[in-house]
């Protein structure tokens, strides 16, 4: 009999006592006409005198252990046991009474006793399995649900707690026997094949496994996450063809359910079915329930398989529909943005980009994404404007300025270029690469006002932050042998790139004029002949030319001369060197 315990009263203890009474003296009377002499209870043969003294210690323990002083309800059910020893009642309270004070060890004895001193008390065999459970004995529980199934009619469903016990200690064949005697006392159930299902998986049976799934389906047709594990087991264990005809199946009637798309869209992927996969999440990216964040991630994972023409289409109609989905999640536009720079189309990711500013201008890896676009599209009008808006927002990113400056550089703006250099090197002093960048810009912008004298000290100042700056060295020296002006200086700084950097043409090309300006035009063929090695450019050619005709080779100069002449629109200068056999420098 299962006797709660936590009445919060005395009144209501004493009523309760009066039921435990009445009621532990009913199940006297049907062991009595149920059993022999051995299931009757030795209360019976007791005197009138002793069953009173028994009723009275049994009523006092019972007091004691709902006021929770344990020690004066252990007395009076030990005095209970004195007169009955056989008093499985009593045995079962002084169980709980070492269950309540936390001593596990002392109460699996009486509770054992309890069990064996009255069969038939499914509860007492309950509460004996779960002190054998919290032991660790779980063979022994196992052994008690197993005798409480077997001996007590009517206990099939604690068939359930008894495979628990197996599937805990890895007994899985047991434990499918164990759902499979409740099922053929229950009936089928949902619970049972969800359960088999779950051990077959851990016994890695999956055959066994997808059967039992497809039970569930057909038990509960309308119970969807039936259909989903039933998916994923197929998915996990690349039972991939199946899993796409499985997909398939139930997407005729569950046409509005995104995940099986989603996995139908894995199963094509990994069979390689790279369109077919693409083509399958048009559903889910339509469905504006399904998660955004989720729909960008499957997007950039097929980024890294391009390029690929096939996919194209598929992935910008995908993007198409997500922007269309979620027009107000700038994420979304950023992703699209991305689509169309890795397909190459420069002016349709930009365009996606300033959209994506309109919803949150403070990406500042989207305003980076612009610019790169407007250089890559040589639209410097655009990097202007951009740059100027970005630092609206950003006015310490030393990069907007550098941009900003060199857009006004190539523009031909040379004084709006030594403006936004000298404004931005300020947030680059801390960084020596971008303080040489800065400086080294700022060189060439000096220089081209003519201002040399700052155009030397911006070089000088961006080699001291890094002295293998190669832009720099490259200027630098070759602006100082066109000024013919310390040229052991530009020599030093031509010949470490040289050596550094031995197969670059333009590298290559500097030094040699370094030379000629020196009049080592010897020196100046043998490097230019290098440098057409791996550049037959005119500017190259007609230095390679010039140095051979200052070395005597007329002939040879001229045809370099007319080499070039064929590789320029305005060949005038050319066209006199040829005519007059004559250099004009």
């Amino acid at each position: 009999m299962n006797f709660p315990f936590h009445i919060p009263s005395l009144a209501r203890y004493l009523a309760f006592a009066m039921c435990i009474l009445l009621l532990s003296q009913g199940a006297s009377a049907q062991r009595k006409n149920r059993r022999n002499d051995k299931s009757k209870s030795s209360k019976n043969e007791l005197s009138e005198e002793k069953r009173t003294e028994l009723d009275h210690y049994f009523l006092e323990g019972e007091k004691f252990y709902i006021l929770k002083d344990y020690v004066k309800s252990y007395m009076f059910f030990e005095r209970a046991l004195e007169i009955d020893p056989q008093n499985a009642a009593a045995h079962y309270k002084i169980a709980e009474i070492f269950n309540a004070e936390g001593d596990l060890a002392k109460s699996l004895p009486y509770a054992t006793n309890a069990r064996n001193l009255d069969p038939d008390n499914k509860f007492y065999y309950l509460y004996l399995a779960s002190v054998q459970t919290s032991l660790g004995e779980l063979d022994q529980a196992e052994i008690t649900y197993s005798d409480l199934v077997q001996n007590i009619p009517g206990t099939e469903n604690y068939l359930f707690d008894l495979a628990a016990v197996q599937i805990y200690q890895k007994k899985y064949p047991e434990a499918i026997a164990s759902y499979e005697q409740a099922e053929k006392a229950l009936g089928p159930m949902e619970e049972i094949s969800v359960q088999k299902q779950h051990v077959y998986l851990k016994e890695n049976n999956l055959d066994e496994a997808i059967r039992e799934g497809n039970k569930l389906i057909q038990l509960n047709p309308d119970e969807e996450s039936y259909v989903m594990t039933q998916a994923k087991i197929l998915l996990s264990n690349e039972r991939l063809t199946e899993a796409e005809a499985f997909l398939n199946e139930q997407i005729k009637t569950r046409k509005k359910n995104e995940s099986l798309y989603i996995m139908l869209s894995e199963v094509y992927r990994k069979q390689g079915k790279t369109v077919e996969a693409l083509n399958a999440l048009q559903v889910p990216f339509e469905s504006s329930s399904v998660d955004v964040t989720a729909k960008i991630r499957t997007l950039a994972g097929y980024l890294g398989m391009l390029p690929d023409q096939q996919l194209n289409e598929p992935l910008l109609a995908l993007a198409g529909t997500l922007v269309e989905t979620h027009p107000d999640s700038y994420q979304a536009l950023a992703m699209t943005g991305d689509l169309y720079y890795n397909l190459g189309k420069l002016k349709e990711a930009r365009e996606y980009y300033l959209q994506t500013l309109t919803l949150d201008g403070s990406n500042f890896n989207v305003w980076q994404n612009i610019l790169n676009i407007d250089m890559e599209l040589q639209d410097y009008d655009a990097v202007i404007k951009h740059t100027e808006l970005a630092m609206e927002s950003f006015p310490n990113q030393a990069s907007l300025y550098y941009y900003n400056g060199t857009a006004h550089l190539i523009n031909k703006d040379y004084q709006g270029a030594v403006q936004s250099f000298n404004a931005g090197k300020v947030y680059a002093a801390s960084d020596a690469n971008l303080n040489s960048l800065f400086y080294g810009q700022l060189g060439d912008a000096y220089n081209s006002l003519g201002d040399h004298s700052k155009s030397d000290a911006a070089y000088e100042a961006a080699l001291k932050s890094k002295p293998d700056n190669d832009h720099v060295l490259n200027n630098y020296s070759y602006f100082l042998s066109l000024r013919k002006k310390d040229l052991e200086k530009a020599k030093a700084m031509s010949s470490k790139l040289v050596k550094d950097y031995p197969t670059n043409p333009t590298y290559l090309d500097t030094h040699a004029w370094v030379l000629y300006m020196m009049k080592d035009y010897e020196g100046a063929v043998k490097y230019l002949e290098e440098a057409i090695k791996y550049d037959s450019g005119a500017v190259i050619i007609e230095h390679y030319g010039d140095a051979l005709f200052q070395s005597g080779k007329i002939d040879e100069a001229v045809t370099q001369w007319k080499r070039a002449r064929d590789l320029v629109e305005d060949s005038s200068t050319l066209d006199k060197k040829i005519a007059d056999r004559q250099l004009y420098e």
